[in-house]
Order: structure tokens, then C-alpha cells, then sequence
């Protein structure tokens, strides 16, 4: 969304979309995050005093819900929340993993429900197809983690070299190298784990 002095973007970061506000005045341009945590905020309408926007999570299907301009969101919808009352789900942890060559990679780690610390658990290691579209809080009715953990594995989804939200150079570093660092990132996450 745009008007004269200013833009609204959904923009990918660090593993979760949110929205932007980027204003231009004076030759000088402002960038400023608006929607804040582990959540992908997608499709959203300005609205008075903030966006109505779609929200989701690893966690939760898509809701809607009131984003106010200082950050803060309120949930409209809550269609869901009587199915949620009768699951289990495991935790998901947000973890920083060092690569082959010394950078620091976000990796998504979904536990079991009532994971138990001192057993052994079968592990997926999620490999994003793309190849250049992040590994974020997205709810996925095909590429579902918590169904997959709920089958007693641990998922360990690493958002490897060739992702956005992580910077251009990140990005780019997959072309023309698909079989390379990226890889070796897959094996620095599950050796990680």
C-alpha cells in the first residue's frame, strides 16, 4: 500500500513476514517494523488506527486480526480455537546454528508433544524445495510440522543459504551453487541438533 509519503510492505525477516512502514520526507527515507514476534503476518488492509491483517503461525492457522500502529495485535477471529482446545502440540524453538563457514543460520527445532529431554526421538530434517522462499512461522495444511511431531519425531526446518530474510548476500549465494553451501548448511542444522 502506498500514498504520497509513504509505503506499507509486507517484507520476509529472520524467519516470519511482517509489516513495514516506509515513509519519505525531506529526501530522507524512514524505515520502521511494525508487527513484532514469531508470527507471519500476509495479506492486510489499512484500516483506521492500524491494518487489518491475516496472521498465522507453525502453531495456528490463519486468523485475523486488528495490527495497531504501534505494534500491538488483536485477534477478530478465533475460528479455530476449539480444535486447538482438544490437541496436544509440541514446542517450537527458534534456534541460531553455525555453518560450515562460521555464519550464524535460524533453524526451526518442533518437538513432540510431552517431549522427554532423556529419551531418543526419530528427527526429519526439513529441506525447502524453492529455492529461494524462507522456512517461517507459516501454517501449512500440507507441510504441517506439529502433525508431523505429533507422530513422535523432532523436526529440525533450518533456513539455509538461498532464503530471503536474511539478506541479499544469503539470498543470492544459492544461485548457480544449489548443490553447495546450502547443503552444508542441511548438515550443519542436523548435526546441530
Amino acid at each position: 500500500w502506498a500514498n504520497k509519503d509513504e509505503i506499507f510492505a509486507g517484507v520476509p525477516i529472520g524467519g516470519s513476514n511482517h509489516v513495514f512502514e516506509v515513509k519519505y520526507e525531506k529526501g530522507e527515507i524512514e524505515i520502521k517494523q511494525i508487527s513484532k514476534g514469531d508470527h507471519n503476518y500476509n495479506h492486510f488492509e489499512i484500516a483506521k488506527g492500524g491494518f487489518v491483517v491475516e496472521r498465522q503461525d507453525m502453531n495456528n492457522a490463519t486468523e485475523i486480526f486488528f495490527l495497531k500502529e504501534n505494534g500491538k495485535a488483536k485477534a477478530l477471529t478465533n475460528v479455530n480455537n476449539a480444535i486447538y482446545a482438544n490437541l496436544k502440540k509440541g514446542k517450537v524453538e527458534k534456534r541460531m546454528v553455525k555453518t560450515t563457514d562460521g555464519k550464524d543460520m535460524l533453524t526451526w527445532v518442533i518437538y513432540p508433544p510431552d517431549f522427554d529431554p532423556n529419551k531418543k526421538y526419530p528427527t526429519l530434517l526439513y529441506c525447502q524445495g524453492g529455492p529461494q522462499s524462507q522456512v517461517s512461522q507459516f501454517y501449512s495444511f500440507r507441510w504441517n510440522f506439529q502433525l508431523m511431531a505429533a507422530q513422535g519425531y523432532i523436526i529440525v526446518a533450518p533456513n539455509r543459504r538461498g532464503l530471503p530474510g536474511f539478506g541479499k548476500e544469503w539470498n543470492e549465494q544459492i544461485s548457480k551453487d544449489w548443490g553447495g553451501q546450502a547443503m552444508q548448511d542441511y548438515l550443519s542444522a542436523i548435526d546441530a541438533v
